[in-house]
């Protein structure tokens, strides 16, 4: 008896095994679809492309999540770059009463010449303004630092993002993106149900891991 038990769970569990491998093939099949195109295809999608710093780094969120992971990766200087203007983007969305304090918390990060966060492309005549607009008119002193922070990333950092693999997979993203929507980014979910013109059921848009 005990022999016949023990084949039974041998059989459902060998039978629950295959269920789950053909699962994992179906998934993988599934999933092909979706992987990113080869670099053999970038050629006239590069040539094609706007080469500016604002188009490819500012005004594509593809491109602008991109190029902020870039510069967490490369020197202290671009780190600090990175992190002034997320900080920047937090102030901008602030409520009236937690603004103030958001300015000054970037004031003396990044604009403190002992601070480690220094944003070390600032003149001495930059920081004497920001310092100076910082009680009187604190979104000018914001947007001096943005601008100076611009023409920073606009010279050897945006020229460094080109040849790097973060670029590369900006250019994957952009060429998905020209890709026609067709069923086979959709899988069913579940059937609802049966009705005179047929099954009812829902389906899933399969989406990409992007970072």
């Amino acid at each position: 008896m005990d022999d016949l038990v023990g084949l039974d769970r041998l059989v459902d569990n060998t039978a629950y095994l295959r269920g789950l491998e053909s699962d994992r093939n179906k998934l993988r099949l599934q999933r092909v679809p979706l992987t990113l195109p080869k670099p053999k295809r970038f050629s006239a999608l590069w040539a094609a492309a706007e080469k500016t710093y604002e188009s490819l780094c500012e005004q594509q969120p593809i491109g602008r999540k991109l190029f902020q992971q870039f510069l967490l990766t490369s020197d202290p200087q671009c780190v600090a770059a990175a992190k002034f203007l997320d900080e920047l983007s937090d102030w901008s969305f602030a409520e009236d009463g937690t603004k103030e304090k958001a300015k000054q918390r970037i004031l003396s990060k990044f604009c403190q010449p002992q601070s480690q966060t220094f944003l070390s492309y600032l003149t001495a005549e930059d920081v004497k303004l920001c310092l100076s607009h910082s009680d009187k008119n604190g979104e000018a002193a914001m947007e001096l630092m943005r601008e100076a922070t611009r023409k920073f990333l606009k010279e050897r950092p945006f020229l460094e993002y080109m040849k790097s693999p973060f670029f590369y997979r900006f250019l994957q993203w952009k060429e998905c993106e020209r890709q026609q929507i067709t069923d086979r980014y959709f899988y069913e979910f579940r059937t609802l149900g049966r009705g005179g013109f047929g099954e009812v059921g829902t389906k899933l848009l399969m989406r990409i891991n992007m970072f």
